[in-house]
């Protein structure tokens, strides 16, 4: 199992608290956070360990 960071908390919080995170799920496998955002430019995203916003393909082609 792995923990969230520190990093993947505070993108979380500042979403929550900014009312922009929809659903979201986070992977103990690969640590990695998937958002929901009522953004157009990327509604569905992944926040990786060390802070990074990255569309969901991403991982997928890695």
């Amino acid at each position: 199992m792995i923990e969230p960071t520190e990093e993947q908390y505070l993108i979380i919080n500042a979403l929550d608290t900014l009312d922009l995170l929809g659903s979201n799920f986070y992977d103990e496998d690969t640590g990695d956070w998937y958002i929901q955002t009522p953004s157009p430019v990327l509604p569905y995203a992944i926040i990786l360990q060390d802070g990074s916003v990255v569309p969901t393909n991403w991982r997928q082609a890695e």
